[in-house]
């Protein structure tokens, strides 16, 4: 979900991003103080607890009105770290990059505990294991630092990525494309495009990334947070991430009315049930182990991706420790 969405939601993110931009953080006319709160993509299962904290009045409880909004194409950590708004979501990975030129963020949640990403393809592919690229097509969005993985990857299993036929992936899921042989495998998130899998009925191979890096296990997505906001409004954002993490944890144990709570909220899924509640079933049972152990980072798996972006060349300065805390999620 990390990929383009396309020309169409290009147009429609672009308006708002323009109200995005606007006094993100204010006193809203209810006597609530206003948050403005950027996603990375539409509204999907990675993003319940944050509907669900909306409708049940946890971010009221805690005396704010929470607007969330969808970000302009590929940019909400952009909108974050030029305090446009003080909160969005992003990734641990695309994080790397912005850390290493000093970018002034931190992430202060882990929306989910373990990555859940990995190599979807036809069956007719025979594709189970990284080695098996070789001479197949890989639908990439030509990201270095996807690249790297993908080479890394077979590199461990002694194949060579050069043989691998890249083509590009634009499309607002990479499972049609797979369907239609544009390609023969791509990058997902189970939680979305393999559920969409499943339910279209398409025999398909798949396998975590993390199964055969253990440094890919990183934190896919996370809730990021301005530094200077952090600073200067430490106790409100405490009770943030907070409303947010009792949305999280009802997600866990009500895993069918949160998957409504998120339909209800994102109307444009109202015809997609049965596909939002099988995924939001996978992910309720993701997001965290131990539900009162939502949002935690493990600084030792933090690190370990960034270890091994410094010795790939990815980044240039030592990430160790860096852009994470756990202080406001709490133990």
């Amino acid at each position: 979900m990390k990929k383009s969405i396309g020309l169409f939601f290009s147009i429609i993110l672009g308006f708002v991003f323009l109200s995005a931009c606007q006094n993100s953080v204010k006193q809203s006319s209810s006597g609530l103080k206003k948050i403005d709160f950027i996603l990375d993509w539409t509204p999907n299962t990675n993003h319940t607890g944050l509907y669900v904290a909306k409708e049940k009045g946890y971010f009221k409880d805690a005396g704010l009105d929470v607007d969330i909004k969808l970000p302009p194409e590929d940019s909400s950590s952009d909108l974050i770290i030029n305090g446009k708004a003080p909160f969005g979501i992003y990734f641990q990975d695309s994080m790397a990059k912005k850390l290493d030129k000093g970018a002034g963020i931190t992430a202060v949640a882990a929306i989910v505990e373990h990555n859940t990403s990995g190599i979807i393809s036809r069956k007719d592919a025979a594709i189970t294991s990284p080695k098996d690229l070789v001479g197949k097509k890989y639908g990439t969005w030509n990201d270095p630092i996807e690249l790297e993985m993908i080479k890394s990857m077979m590199k461990k299993e002694g194949a060579d990525f050069n043989q691998v036929k890249l083509v590009p992936n634009s499309d607002s899921n990479s499972i049609t494309p797979i369907e239609n042989k544009v390609f023969d495998a791509a990058w997902i998130y189970h939680g979305w495009d393999g559920i969409l899998a499943e339910q279209k009925g398409m025999e398909t191979n798949f396998f975590y990334m993390k199964d055969f890096v253990p440094a890919f296990d990183y934190y896919s997505p996370v809730i990021i947070a301005n530094n200077d906001y952090l600073k200067s409004h430490k106790e409100e954002a405490k009770k943030f991430i907070q409303a947010v993490k009792k949305g999280y944890q009802y997600a866990i144990e009500h895993p069918e009315e949160a998957a409504d709570i998120l339909i209800k909220q994102a109307p444009a899924l109202a015809n997609q049930r049965d596909f939002v509640l099988a995924s939001q079933k996978y992910l309720s049972s993701q997001y965290a182990s131990e539900k009162d152990k939502w949002g935690q980072f493990d600084s030792k798996r933090w690190n370990a991706f960034y270890a091994w972006a410094k010795e790939q060349g990815l980044v240039s300065n030592d990430l160790e420790d860096k852009g994470f805390t756990n202080e406001l999620v709490g133990d």
